[in-house]
């Protein structure tokens, strides 16, 4: 992707517009395409914390300064508390993101080249300077803005830094903070010349409406300076461990890195540019840690969610063949049971599991079945089918959080008390607002005892198969009667003593995207239609119908941190999967090709003019676009890659001609 002048010297736009450059190893390089920090998050080298589930932003910019003869120019561009200071971007000609990241500048007669990327393996950045016509040299003064906070923090105060610089042979290394990185930069030329100053006032615009806004203080230990003559380079590699000088070769960090970041994890290449970048961010979004799986679902904040963690499992399940990580992966899941309920946020290391979301069991159900359909694996399921057993009976006889079986052989779970939804939202006198009889719940039981039926049909469990297709019917019978609009157009959300609550939620197309479904193919066909009349958005679904009468207001608490506008109305990019699965499960829909190259296009372009390469969290459309939640939301990225997939699929099927060039590789 290139972006040119014409857009980086309108710098209200050009900050407007983030990169991103992300590794495996949970660190990341990020900022705007001016080099202006509009988000506390942004960092050169941000890194994950040794020993707590926080990202720490090191190093948070160069400051460069170009001498010419006797003249001065500050390339960089800062937002303070009353300006924008200095005016880097006039001389910035374009932005560049292939196959790095890189800032073309011109000034006087003068062209400088900066590239950085982060290597894939490792948490090392490296970052050139290199003059790249002919004529006079000049001097390059880089003077680096040290950190060293939480990249959910500020420095708001200049006491108890430890602001020593050690300067040894060709590396310079600072130690700021007990209990946090050290910072190490080698270069290959120049000289460092130490000094302890202070830079105030910082301010970040889009802090604003997240966090309260504040200035921040930045520390300067001093800068590095280097003559260039035309075509000469200066390499920084810059490190949170020391690192050895004589294997430092750019050139040949540069071939490996270009080398690795043209290999694919999965059997799907998308042709559009677009479709590209958000597959590579997702692969690269990918930790592979002891032989298995770990999905975040930002880079930008680390929120471990084991419900987004399984739905990219599937997305993963979908695109990749590499079946044995999926395998760890399961098992890694299946040992963290509790009651036969997995915990909600995914147990990292070293971290304590919580368990309140009772569905989650019932999803990793569904990852397993949809491994099977693809692998016929039937010795992996063997293994597991114990544990999966026990899950089932664990729902049946009764587990925690008030999840029992009622006598109709639905799943009642929670009370007003406990909330164990996925979409936790109170009443604004503080009691839960979803429990009993929940819609994804019990469209998720049915499922998981129809493929436990087949688990136990194909390992010759005769007596289990027949008790499990008795259990199913049961329900599915028991689903019809309560659950089914009297209309036929969706399902009541949830159902207690109280009440049978129809607000027509996201939710409404979880019993559509199963392996099986307690309805028949028209009744699914009704309730897709009234999905596209009041949650379809060309970003994605909604939370919530526009006729509901509580539609994208704040009425009722969210016991997190959302408010209850982001369950009662906002879009949310991640359900774009969702959606298409259903889609192009009727091949007689011949519309899917044109729906997705033109109904979505402004989802498609969102992913180019905010964050380039990732989605959101969720928007909110009202005439003018607001973003919610996290910027560089992974699970939406990932669902955008399958559901591109899934459509390659459908015009092969249809023999459509392939105007994006996908492949479909081994």
């Amino acid at each position: 992707m290139e972006i040119h002048k014409d857009v980086i010297k309108n710098v209200n736009r050009a900050q407007q517009l983030e990169w991103m450059d992300a590794n495996s190893k949970g660190a990341y390089s990020s900022s705007t395409i001016c080099g202006m920090n509009t988000r506390r998050e942004h960092g050169l080298l941000v890194v994950p914390h040794l020993t707590l589930n926080r990202k720490v932003v090191t190093l948070a910019k160069f400051e460069e300064t170009i001498f010419i003869e006797n003249k001065l120019y500050e390339i960089s561009t800062n937002a303070y508390k009353d300006n924008i200071y200095p005016h880097g971007y006039q001389y910035q000609e374009k932005y560049v993101d292939e196959p790095f990241i890189t800032f073309y500048y011109k000034i006087e007669d003068r062209r400088i080249r900066k590239v950085l990327f982060l290597l894939e393996n490792q948490n090392i950045l490296l970052v050139r300077y290199e003059l790249t016509n002919q004529g006079r040299p000049v001097t390059l003064v880089i003077k680096p803005f040290l950190a060293v906070r939480f990249n959910t923090d500020l420095n708001t105060e200049t006491q108890g830094l430890n602001t020593d610089t050690y300067l040894g042979e060709s590396f310079v290394r600072w130690a700021p903070r007990q209990a946090m990185p050290e910072l190490y930069v080698y270069f290959n030329k120049g000289e460092f010349i130490p000094a302890t100053l202070w830079y105030h006032g910082f301010v970040y615009p889009k802090d604003n409406g997240k966090y309260k806004l504040q200035t921040e203080d930045l520390f300067n230990p001093g800068f590095f300076q280097v003559d260039l003559k035309p075509y000469e380079t200066f390499d920084l590699f810059i490190s949170v461990h020391s690192l050895e000088p004589f294997k430092l070769d750019f050139e040949e960090q540069y071939y490996l890195e270009s080398k690795r970041r043209k290999g694919h994890y999965f059997k799907y290449v998308p042709g559009k540019e677009n479709f590209k970048r958000l597959a590579k961010n997702f692969q690269r979004s990918v930790f592979i840690e002891e032989g298995r799986l770990k999905f975040p679902i930002s880079h930008l904040q680390d929120k471990p969610s084991t419900f987004f963690f399984i739905q990219q499992q599937l997305n993963f399940l979908y695109l990749s063949s590499n079946y044995e990580l999926i395998k760890n992966s399961i098992l890694d899941l299946l040992k963290n049971l509790d009651g036969g309920i997995l915990p909600s946020n995914y147990p990292f290391k070293d971290q304590r599991p919580v368990y309140n979301q009772v569905d989650l069991s019932l999803w990793l159900i569904e990852v397993i079945n949809r491994y099977f359909v693809q692998t016929n694996d039937l010795k992996f399921i063997e293994k597991i089918f114990d544990t999966l057993r026990e899950i089932i009976d664990s729902f049946h006889k009764g587990t925690n959080f008030n999840t029992y079986t009622s006598k109709d052989g639905l799943i009642f779970s929670g009370e007003k008390k406990i909330s164990v939804s996925w979409i936790p939202l109170k009443t604004n006198s503080g009691d839960v607002l979803r429990y009993g009889l929940m819609l994804e719940n019990n469209a998720l039981w049915f499922n998981a005892l129809k493929i436990m039926e087949t688990f136990a049909n194909k390992l010759g469990k005769k007596r289990l198969s027949f008790k499990y297709r008795q259990l199913a019917k049961k329900v599915a019978k028991s689903f019809t009667e309560k659950f089914i609009l009297p209309d036929q157009s969706g399902f009541y959300d949830f159902i207690n003593f109280n009440e049978s609550n129809n607000d027509y939620r996201i939710n409404q197309i979880i019993p559509l995207i199963l392996s099986f479904k307690p309805f028949n193919d028209d009744l699914a066909l009704k309730v897709l239609k009234r999905i596209e009349e009041e949650l379809l958005t060309p970003y994605g679904l909604r939370s919530r119908s526009i006729y509901d009468a509580n539609f994208a207001s704040d009425s009722g608490k969210f016991n997190g941190n959302k408010n209850g506008q982001f369950f009662n109305g906002a879009i949310w990019p991640w359900t774009i999967s969702w959606y298409i699965r259903v889609l192009v499960s009727w091949p007689e829909n011949k519309n899917v090709i044109k729906i997705w190259q033109n109904y979505f296009a402004p989802l498609f372009e969102l992913s180019e003019t905010r964050m380039i390469g990732y989605l959101p969290e969720a928007v909110i459309f009202d005439g003018s676009l607001k973003i919610l939640g996290i910027e560089d939301f992974l699970p939406a990225v990932s669902s955008l890659v399958l559901a591109d997939y899934l459509i390659s699929l459908a015009k092969s099927q249809t023999q459509e001609p392939d105007e994006a060039n996908e492949q479909v590789v081994s």
